[in-house]
C-alpha cells in the first residue's frame, strides 16, 4: 500500500456519492408521479404544516 492509498480510497468513495447524487437526481427528473406530489402542498396547504411546528410565525410576514 502506498502513502496516497487512503487518500485515493476517499476519492473514489466521494466520486461514488457524487455520481450516486446525479443519478437519484436524474431518475427524481423523470419520475412521473413528482409532479402530483409536488401538487399536494399546494392542493392541501392544511396538510403541510400546522401552527405548532413553527410558533411565533405568520405566513407573509404580517401579524
Amino acid at each position: 500500500m502506498t502513502a496516497l492509498q487512503p487518500e485515493i480510497t476517499a476519492l473514489v468513495a466521494r466520486q461514488q456519492r457524487l455520481a450516486d447524487g446525479i443519478a437519484a437526481e436524474a431518475r427524481h427528473q423523470v419520475d412521473d408521479s413528482d409532479a402530483a406530489f409536488a401538487r399536494l402542498a399546494c392542493d392541501h396547504p392544511e396538510k403541510c404544516s400546522c401552527p405548532e411546528d413553527y410558533p411565533g410565525w405568520t405566513p407573509g410576514g404580517t401579524r
